[in-house]
């Protein structure tokens, strides 16, 4: 990987600054080598804004509820359920909460820093999705604040430490991001599954598709309007709920899709980003030469 995933000046977010931080998620000392820097975390991204739907009885409209059910015994009561974790097909240990409760690591509050490296050196499959912003706590944390932050942005740095969050162990990635530091939660490295051992071709003489291919790319590259990204499914969702309550029906309908050829497809799809199709050069093969009939 070349490239810094996500980017440390991306273009700018249509919706960024619209949501109230709220409460902080996390509060604790930053830190790296002999440096402490006092530090709160609030989410950087909140839930997708849709409705929230539940399972109800047909015939009343009534909503669903589920009770405690064993194959052998009936309904149990809360008192009589246990916490057993399966080790065979039907086979099960029974762990007590205190148990569990030696297993969880005690509240530190230290976000520790270890190492420091080019974004290229991380894959992007590490990131579990949970993003935090990273802000001083307190004015006599700002100059410390600053001078990391600033540090990491000239040397093109990102940083890799621990932290426990939740009650749970994390990794965690620390980066610059405009003014800021963020934080992501990243997975452990034995979550990442393999990709299937198949050998996949690839485009080793140039041609017509791959040269296509790469037009395409550089006439759709550029800046980005994330305004032309909504949340699609949610905006459908709400209009669904908003028609069905007016009495109406809400129709979305697809477009079928066109089934073209690689070559077809291309040429279209650089029209559409340029305005006209241009055939790219191609390396002319030399032509071999045949062999001679021998007597």
């Amino acid at each position: 990987m070349n490239d810094a995933f996500p980017p440390d000046n991306p273009d700018t977010l249509p919706f960024a600054g619209t949501t109230p931080y709220g409460r902080p998620s996390w509060s604790g000392l930053l830190q790296f080598s002999l440096v402490g820097i006092p530090l709160k975390a609030y989410p950087a991204v909140r839930t997708r804004d849709v409705p929230t739907a539940h399972l109800l009885h047909a015939d009343c409209g009534q909503r669903l509820r589920y009770a405690k059910h064993c194959p052998v015994h009936g309904p149990v009561d809360s008192a009589a359920i246990v916490r057993g974790y399966e080790y065979g097909p039907g086979q099960h240990v029974v762990v007590e909460p205190d148990e569990l409760d030696q297993l969880r690591p005690a509240q530190d509050k230290a976000l520790r820093l270890e190492r420091f490296l080019a974004p290229g050196q991380l894959d992007p499959l590490l990131f579990a999705g949970r993003s935090l912003y990273l802000v001083p706590d307190g004015p006599a944390a700002e100059p410390a604040y600053g001078v990391l932050r600033t540090a990491l942005a000239q040397r093109q740095r990102w940083a890799l430490g621990r932290m426990v969050l939740g009650g749970h162990r994390q990794v965690v990635l620390v980066r610059p991001a405009g003014t800021t530091l963020v934080l992501h939660v990243l997975h452990y490295p034995e979550q990442v599954r393999v990709c299937p051992q198949t050998v996949w071709p690839l485009a080793k003489e140039p041609t017509e598709e791959l040269g296509l291919a790469e037009m395409l790319i550089e006439a759709a590259g550029g800046k980005v309007d994330w305004t032309a990204y909504p949340d699609l499914a949610a905006q459908e969702v709400k209009a669904l709920i908003e028609a069905k309550l007016a009495g109406q029906a809400a129709v979305v309908s697809a477009p079928a899709p066109t089934i073209l050829s690689l070559l077809e497809a291309l040429k279209k799809s650089v029209e559409t980003q340029s305005g006209k199709v241009a055939t790219p050069p191609v390396k002319e093969k030399t032509p071999r030469k045949r062999a001679r009939r021998t007597a």
